[in-house]
């Protein structure tokens, strides 16, 4: 679903607030302002919000989305570095939004621990509802997944190419190592598409929304071994042109011809299918056949990349 720009209240409010602040948008800093009420609309729709949610915004800017959460939820938590936007929300949003708590400091999951710490506290569900600061989108992924099962939903505008990356599907062109890395742990659609006409100035890059949950026990891949699990998807994906026979090998080289036959045999997988082409569970199932040939994985803590 596409969102289209609308020229309507929000791309004024945008422009007097940028007088009011006295400040002009860096590309630098990455500050592309939203001034499209119909994708606003998307992402609070996208939120479910509830009157009891407490809502983490990293980035907030001039306080669009910022003010929007804090109508329908019990407290925002907003984290913003610029110096020029802080003194503007402290002067023009916060007094009338006394529940929106604004942190001028860097997100990290540190910062992070101590939100789910009060949510937990006050029995409050924990949402993440952002418009991302697109340098630190492989780091938030990241920490999505190290507490997915503190934080009830999450709402992000993303770099498109990174959204497709996070919710793509087997033969999807984003579809790779980091997408089932993800998938393992989380629960990604897409919510709609971003155009640059979107953004006062419009950036170079075209950007998503996307709706990420965790995924209950139930739907996890359960794989034998996890160690050799990550171990398959990470090098089978860096020979990802190749047939899957042929990248197997590059993964794990002391196997012999006749182990990698008998490993896709077992797993009823064809070896001339690609890297691209298999499904989680189809690594489950092939990850479980090399464990049963008593294959040994030693991962290094690699961090796992969206730009694979």
């Amino acid at each position: 679903m596409a969102c289209n720009y609308n020229p309507a209240m929000l791309d004024q409010f945008v422009q007097q607030a940028l007088e009011r602040a006295r400040i002009r948008p860096s590309r630098a800093k990455g500050q592309h302002f939203l001034i499209d009420d119909r994708v606003l609309a998307e992402v609070i729709r996208a939120a479910e919000l509830t009157p009891e949610d407490y809502i983490v915004e990293i980035g907030p800017g001039l306080g669009t989305l910022t003010t929007s959460l804090a109508r329908r939820v019990k407290k925002v938590f907003a984290f913003e570095l610029d110096e020029g936007l802080v003194r503007y929300l402290h002067n023009w949003v916060l007094h009338d939004n006394p529940n929106i708590e604004l942190e001028d400091i860097a997100f990290n999951k540190y910062v992070l621990e101590k939100v789910i710490e009060r949510a937990k506290a006050d029995g409050a569900p924990l949402k993440i509802v952002t418009n991302l600061p697109y340098q630190i989108s492989s780091a938030f992924l990241h920490t999505l997944v190290e507490y997915a099962e503190d934080i009830q939903l999450s709402v992000v505008m993303l770099q498109k190419e990174v959204a497709q990356r996070v919710t793509a599907r087997p033969g999807d062109p984003g579809y790779n190592s980091f997408s089932i890395y993800l998938q393992t742990w989380l629960s990604a659609r897409m919510v709609c598409d971003v155009p640059e006409a979107s953004f006062m100035p419009a950036p170079k890059v075209r950007s998503a929304v996307i709706r990420i949950r965790p995924l209950e026990d139930r739907e996890k891949p359960m794989p034998l071994n996890r160690d050799i699990y990550f171990h398959l998807v990470e090098n089978v994906f860096r020979q990802r042109r190749k047939q899957i026979s042929n990248s197997l090998n590059f993964a794990f080289g002391h196997l012999s011809q006749e182990q990698v036959q008998q490993a896709l045999e077992t797993a009823a997988i064809d070896p001339v299918m690609r890297a691209q082409d298999l499904s989680m569970d189809d690594y489950v199932r092939l990850s479980d056949a090399l464990d049963g040939l008593g294959v040994m994985a030693k991962r290094k803590g690699r961090d796992w990349e969206e730009e694979e």
